[in-house]
């Protein structure tokens, strides 16, 4: 099977074109998803070939860096007549450690929040959560390993998700066929304070 993958949840951007699971092409951006990703698979790939499918890291991370891989994956698709499909960036991230027992992936969720995703011998044993950063030390001490993409205090060891690793983990890490095609979203959205009219 025939496959581009596009990874943009990190500010580190990467793309693979690939056979099965023989890589023919692979690239890392520099500057934004929206203004470089276009032009480095123009630069790289023959888009005579259309893939057979599309996959698209969906997170948890950069929510701006998702929807532009969304977005263009879903203008490539569009002429290439192929499926889009949403995979988790923290599977490129185990798919890094897959002889720890009980691996926790971190990473700031914001307001105060942290993401907690668990895996077991790169296995998704607990898909991710939102909890307060102050719950992070009762988190930790469940894992025989802690990695964060951003950086977080207390966790020193720091993991991105690529789309090799993406690509090596359909291996062992099925698709979901319920995870949306989105940005991962996991708690309501915050409404905006508004002035009384009176």
């Amino acid at each position: 099977m025939l496959r581009l993958i596009l990874e943009a949840s990190t500010p580190n951007v990467t793309w693979v074109w690939a056979q099965d699971q023989k890589v023919l092409h692979s690239g890392t951006l520099s500057g934004t998803v929206a203004s470089s990703l276009i032009p480095s698979l123009q630069n790289n790939l023959s888009l005579s070939s259309p893939a057979d499918q599309i996959l698209v890291g969906v997170g948890p991370g950069s929510f701006s860096g998702i929807r532009a891989a969304i977005a263009t994956a879903q203008g490539i698709a569009a002429s290439w007549f192929c499926p889009i499909l949403p995979i988790r960036s923290t599977h490129a991230i185990a798919q890094q450690f897959p002889e720890v027992t009980h691996l926790g992936i971190f990473s700031d969720a914001r307001r105060g929040d942290v993401f907690a995703t668990f895996y077991d011998h790169g296995n998704l044993c607990r898909p991710t959560t939102v909890h307060p950063m102050s719950h992070l030390p009762e988190l930790l001490s469940r894992c025989t390993l802690a990695v964060t993409p951003d950086g977080l205090a207390d966790i020193p060891k720091i993991a991105h998700p690529s789309a090799l690793h993406l690509l090596a983990s359909l291996v062992s890490s099925p698709l979901e066929p319920d995870l949306p095609l989105a940005p991962l979203h996991l708690r309501p959205a915050v409404a905006p304070s508004r002035t009384p009219l009176f």
